[in-house]
This record gives C-alpha cells, structure tokens and sequence, in this order.
C-alpha cells in the first residue's frame, strides 16, 4: 500500500504496535480519527492514494488479465431474470445487465394468466444520470409499496445521488414513463414515503431541521397532501431522538385505507401505530418484542408479525417465533389477534423474504436444519389453515411475494440452480412461470450439501457447502467462506447474488472452488433464540461457530488454512476482518468490504448509533471491554503474521461510513501486514457490484485466485 505520512501520534503508536502491544490508549485509539469524514480532503487523498497503488499492484497480477476477460464474458451472458411484481393489471420490474448497470425500470401488461408480455422501458438510470448530470442509483429493493393502488400508475421512486442511503423522492408516472411535473418530491435526505391514496402521503425526511433519531434517520412522520409545500405537511407522530429508525408501511384498500408507523426502538423492540386517513394516530397493542422489523407483510385487513418472546394477548398464550395477525376491525366477538401460524419443534420462520401476504392468503417460508418448505395460510372464519404448497430441494432456497387479491410469487433457486418464479393464484390448477434465469454453468457438475461442525462451546452449526462434483484439485480444496450472523438474518445459497459476489464467483467455480457458509449465530436460522445467542456481550459467539465450521473442513482434510479465504459485507465485512485479526493462522486470504471494524468509534460513524442494541455500547465500560475484545482496527499487532487482506469501501457509503475501512487498512499496514484498500466514490453500501463495478471485482477475484490457487510447487 503506498506509504502515508505519519503524525507524531501515529509513529507513537507504531512503535508501540511493533513492540507487540495490544493499543489501549485513546491518544492511540484515536490517532486515525482523521480518517473517518468521508469527504475531508485529506483522508480522500490517503484513499485515492491507496486505490491507485492497489489498482496498480493486483493488475500486475499474471492471472488479472485472464480474470477481466473471464468476467467481462460472464457479464455479458444474458442477464438475470428481476424479480418480477405484480402490480394489478400490470407488472413492474428492474432490469440490470451489462449494457445497463444502472438499471432499466420497465413495465408490461399481464395476461388472463398474471403472466407478463411485452416489457416496456420507462426509465432508463443510466440516461437519467446522464442527462441530469448527477450520478443517480434506483434503489429498487422494493416496488411492492412504491405505487398507488388502485391503477398502480403513479409510484415513488427512490433515487439516491452515489449509491448512498440519501434519496431524493419523486413521483414518477408508468404510463407516460416520465417524472410528474409538481408532483410529490422530496429532495436529498434520509427520507420514506407510503401512499395514503392518490391524494395524499405519508412522509418523512431530514430536511432542513427536521428531527431525526441519534442515527441520523427521520424521526418525524407527517400527512402530505398534493400540491402542498414539504414543510407545510401536517406532523402527526414523532419519535424520541434515542429511537434506530422509524419505518412507514400501509394496509387496506380504498377509503379503509391506513398508515403504518413502525417505531423502531433497537432493532429487537417496535411499537406498532395505525394512521387514519385525516392524520390520526392510534398505537396498536401489540408487544414490542417482535421479530424484525415489526410488520411482516399485510393482508386486505390485517397485519402480519412474529412474536419474538411468547406473549399473552387477548387472554391467549402464544409462542416464541408465532406468526400472528392483527385485524385492523375487530370481529363480532371483538378480536383482533388470530394465529397464522405456529411453528412446530426444530422449525423457524424468519429469514429475509420469508413471509408475504395477498388478499387473505399468507405465504410463510418454514425453515428447519437449512432445508425449507413454503406453506399458506387462509383465513377461515375467525382462525386461520395452513397447508403445504411445496418441498424445496436440499440446498435451494425459497423467497415469497405477495401480489393483489391472493396472488403470491414464489421464488426458489440454489448456487448453481438458477432462480425461477412461480405465480400462484387462487382456484388456479397450477403455477406460471413467471420467469426463469438462464444458467451460468452446469448445476451437475456441483453438489450442494448440508453438514453440521460443533462449536466450543458444545453447539451444533448447520452448514452449507458447494464443490465441485469431480473436483480439479487433489488434496486440499481452495475454498471460500462468508456468513453474517448479525440482526437475526439469514444467509442462504442464492443464483450468483451479492452474498457470493454475483458472477464473479463464476470464475471461482469455474476454477474449482469451493464455497462454505456457516449458519453462525447472530443469524435467524434457528429463530429469535440463535440471534440472541450473539448479542453484544455474547458477540464472539458467531466468531467461534465460523472458526469451528472452517476449523472441522480443516481436520476432516477437505481444506487447508492457506487454501481458505473469507468475506463478508457490512456487519459480514466485520465478520471477515474480526476472523482475520483473530485467527490469521486459519485463513490464506481476507476480503472486508464496506465493514465496521472500529467498533468504539461505531456510534459516530455512518448509522452506527442505531445499533447498539446489537453490539453494545462502546460509552458503557463493560461493553467497551468487550467490544475492545474483538474490534478489528484494535486488535492489529505488529510481529503477527497475517494472511493478505483486501478492504474495500465507497465514499459514499453513508451507512458504516467509510472511516472504518480506511481505519482498518492503515492499522494493518502501520502492522507491517499485506493490505490492499479499494475505495470508489459512488456506489454506496452495495459498492460491490460487478455489473456497476466491474473493475473492482477483477481485482478481488483476482486478490483470491492469485493467494488460494497457487500450485503447491510454487507456495
């Protein structure tokens, strides 16, 4: 890495690095605190200074030309299919290719069948960008509350100036494929809206003053009507300022039409509110340990939430891990709670996508030891039946979406199984096909398998692990490994998603790579119990399952330590660089991207605050002990022998804040340890994109293959 300037404090703390000292000393601790604004001219130079020399040292690499090649094919193939929503008599989706990586949003009129026909193109980012000089980024995670019932042609859409959290929010007409002139917008902030009806929105935003948690997030909600000024919007609810996020969401149709408000005081306890259509508020009594986050999904009438501590409502018991609804009108016997579902033993309902409803039907995808089934729920009369819709294969994964008047769309896919998607109607005699990828490779040449390590402390950790068929290699196999283990969510086998780096974990494949993920604790594979599990004080928790899980592939002589590499992104990028700093002797290689890695400056730095039901709080002194016990950026010494890492961030990335990146490569390269820094400055939190960001990608396919697939000879 090129060589920063050291201030007197900085060399200070060198020495003490190199004497092997643990750096325990705020002067110390601090010394890099000038890292941490994203746009202070002189951390900038010190990370554009860093890319170059990275850029120029992995390139140079033999193998980097034959990655770019290899990428650049793979992005080429045609594209992946987008998940497809269906909005009423039309469905949307958002289409990304390589001659597109900012996206097309395109629209299609649906057939007798729900099934889509000719895809029409009514907005084109990369033209926007172009054309407003401003280097825009659709955030389309969600289109399912974006536009306005019943006709579903005008919609919210979420622009977000370099990829960062900040959006700019403007209404935008299907129809005519263009922006509404004196429509609803809201300019760069933080900011949420939800359709109330045509009419009338709800919002919030950082505009100006406007209040705002310690996160940084809107705190203050308000009634938006059309043609009305942003700061003449009526408040009607505010938050307190100690809240993590306030969340808007909807339920019903018509003049039955309501707000939903979802109080996020951590990211474990929620209060629920109800907005009427003149404003007011009214909290809805449910508990506040709920699963994350808050409402899960609504039917025509109801809301849908998991109960993440048993709970006595109504004067009926209910379990840990139940799916419950909330009727918006009670009934005749004057109950608003019924149970949709209630898991049974070994079974957990809970991951990303795991639950959706339409009309009144609810879809739930129930997990058990890695392997899943999907099951819906009907209302019948004042309770509810649930029954089997179908078996996903071991080693696939399922994803629901609702639709309108009991539609539902399942997706299931695999690592090497490419993703397809099922429409699933009422009084239908059988799914449509909605969409299918194309393969990127023969899923006969792979096998996925689901295998179990136990932790130290006597906990049996599920697994999954992909390898080749008829592997390449003899003896030790070069293997990747990522997870999460954060948050209650889960990470599961995907058609080349983010988690594994998109299609560039074809070249891995191609290779004969092999991939591992461990269901570490922290995660929500075994529900609100094995997230808990991993809780500030009980963190390291999730650090032991992965070092197990990578430690038994190790014993049984699948793998070797030098042949291993891990990553992660975001709380997965500390995951990465906490197992580097702990356990450098069981890796050959690590990849942290967009991280937190200092985790006594975390609260000051992008949204950290919000997270301190997590990880603890670093201004509490027995919390600060134990944050100190695993914080990357703190426990880098000098002497240790460390495996290569690569860091990689954006500027603008305004979620961790770039400063724990930055912050992470200069402590391990004042250790004397191989590092490479990549920063871009756009792209946001999702900065690893291939299909955006080619250019990084090569260089961290090439960063692996180069450390992990040397032939032994040369090693």
């Amino acid at each position: 890495m090129t060589s920063i300037p050291a201030s007197p404090a900085r060399r200070l703390r060198a020495a003490a690095l190199f004497a092997g000292l643990l750096v325990l000393a705020p002067a110390w601790a601090d010394d890099d605190q000038w890292l941490e604004a994203p746009h202070d001219p002189a951390a900038l130079a010190w990370a554009r200074a860093a890319t170059a020399d990275t850029e120029q040292r992995l390139s140079a690499r033999p193998v980097h030309a034959e990655v770019v090649r290899e990428l650049r094919a793979a992005l080429d193939a045609p594209p992946a299919e987008p998940d497809m929503v269906p909005l009423g008599a039309r469905a949307l989706r958002f289409l990304r290719d390589a001659a597109h990586p900012y996206g097309l949003l395109q629209v299609a009129a649906r057939d007798a069948r729900g099934a889509p026909g000719a895809w029409r193109t009514v907005l084109d980012v990369g033209a926007l960008r172009e054309r407003e000089g401003v280097p825009y980024e659709l955030q389309a995670y969600d289109f399912s509350g974006a536009c306005a019932a019943p006709d579903y042609a005008r919609c919210l859409l979420r622009l977000s100036p370099g990829g960062g959290d900040e959006v700019e929010i403007r209404e935008f007409d299907l129809e005519a494929g263009e922006f509404v002139a004196d429509g609803f917008r809201v300019p760069r902030a933080r900011a949420f809206a939800e359709w109330i009806d045509r009419d009338r929105v709800l919002v919030e935003h950082t505009v100006g003053d406007a209040p705002r948690t310690a996160a940084g997030w809107p705190a203050q909600v308000r009634l938006w009507s059309r043609g009305e000024a942003l700061d003449a919007a009526r408040p009607v609810y505010t938050a307190q300022p100690s809240d993590a996020i306030v969340q808007l969401g909807a339920v019903g149709a018509g003049d039955a039409r309501r707000g939903v408000i979802v109080r996020s005081i951590d990211y474990s306890t929620f209060e629920v509110h109800l907005v009427d259509r003149a404003g007011a508020v009214e909290r809805i009594e449910l508990p506040q340990a709920l699963k994350p986050m808050g409402v899960l999904a609504t039917t025509d009438d109801a809301l849908i939430v998991q109960l993440a501590q048993a709970a006595t409502l109504e004067g009926r018991a209910y379990p840990e891990e139940a799916v419950l609804a909330y009727a918006v009108a009670p009934d005749a016997q004057g109950r608003r709670v019924s149970a949709v579902y209630l898991p049974g033993e070994g079974e957990f309902v809970g991951g990303r996508d795991d639950v959706a409803a339409s009309g009144d039907r609810v879809a739930i995808v129930v997990n058990a030891h890695l392997r899943q089934r999907v099951r819906v729920a009907r209302r019948d009369g004042d309770d509810w039946t649930a029954v089997d819709l179908l078996e996903v294969p071991a080693g696939q994964t399922a994803a629901v979406r609702g639709g309108q008047g009991g539609e539902l769309v399942v997706a299931t896919t695999g690592f090497v199984v490419p993703k397809r998607q099922d429409l699933y109607r009422p009084g239908a005699d059988a799914p449509v096909l909605l969409a299918q990828d194309p393969a990127l490779v023969d899923a006969e040449r792979y096998v996925t398998e689901i295998g179990q390590a136990t932790s130290p402390d006597g906990t049996e950790v599920d697994y999954y692990l992909l390898r080749p068929r008829e592997s390449p290699w003899t003896g030790a196999q070069p293997t990747l490994a990522t997870g999460y283990g954060a948050f209650g969510i889960s990470t599961r086998p995907g058609h080349f998603d983010y988690v594994v780096g998109g299609r560039s974990f074809k070249l891995w494949l191609d290779r004969g790579g092999s991939l591992v993920i461990p269901a570490i604790r922290g995660g929500g594979e075994r529900g609100n119990a094995w997230h808990h599990a991993a809780i500030r004080e009980r963190r390291q928790a999730s650090y032991d399952d992965f070092i197990a899980v990578v430690a038994h592939l190790v014993a049984t002589g699948y793998t070797v330590p030098a042949r291993v590499g891990v990553f992660g992104m975001s709380n997965g990028g500390l995951l990465a660089a906490t197992l580097g700093t702990q356990r450098p002797d069981l890796f050959g290689a690590v990849v942290s991207d967009v991280p937190l890695a200092d985790m006594l400056r975390m609260k000051h730095m992008g949204m950290g605050a919000a997270w301190l039901n997590e990880y603890g709080d670093p201004d509490v002194p027995a919390q600060r002990a134990v944050l100190l016990g695993y914080s990357p950026v703190h426990n880098v010494r000098a002497g240790t022998r460390y495996p290569p890492f690569l860091v990689t961030i954006s500027t603008e990335d305004n979620r961790v804040g770039p400063g724990h990146a930055r912050k992470l490569a200069s402590r391990l390269q004042a250790a004397g340890a191989p590092v490479y820094f990549y920063e871009d400055e756009e792209g946001g939190h999702g900065v690893s994109d291939p299909l955006r960001n080619p250019g990084l990608m090569a260089l961290r396919m090439t960063f692996f293959i180069d450390a992990l697939m040397q032939p032994e000879s040369s090693r």
